[in-house]
């Protein structure tokens, strides 16, 4: 395709933006803060609180998005990679559970 002539905009659908930064931590904390895992973890403690395994890495639970940022902080430091275009529930419970 001739993109001399080709007035349509280029969009790089691999360039990871602020705002798929934002949108992924806004989608992955409700995930977290939906009532279906609030009650798993009333039912058998995973996920609550203070008992997740990226809790150790969070600032505390009354600022905002806490969940996200505990779980990139803590992927930052082990070395793992968040895929911030995929907000799929699939995706976010899968990181959620630690797989």
């Amino acid at each position: 395709m001739n993109r001399l002539f080709d007035d349509k905009p280029y969009i790089d659908k691999s360039i990871i933006t602020p705002y798929d930064k934002k949108k992924w931590k806004e989608k992955f904390q409700e995930y977290c803060d939906s009532d279906e895992i609030r009650k798993e973890s009333d039912l058998n403690g995973l996920n609550a609180c203070g008992y997740w395994y990226a809790c150790d890495y969070c600032d505390g639970s009354d600022l905002p998005c806490a969940c996200a940022n505990a779980m990139l902080d803590y992927f930052h430091k082990t070395g793992r990679k968040v895929d911030f275009k995929n907000t799929s529930k699939d995706y976010l419970d899968k990181l959620l559970r630690g797989e």
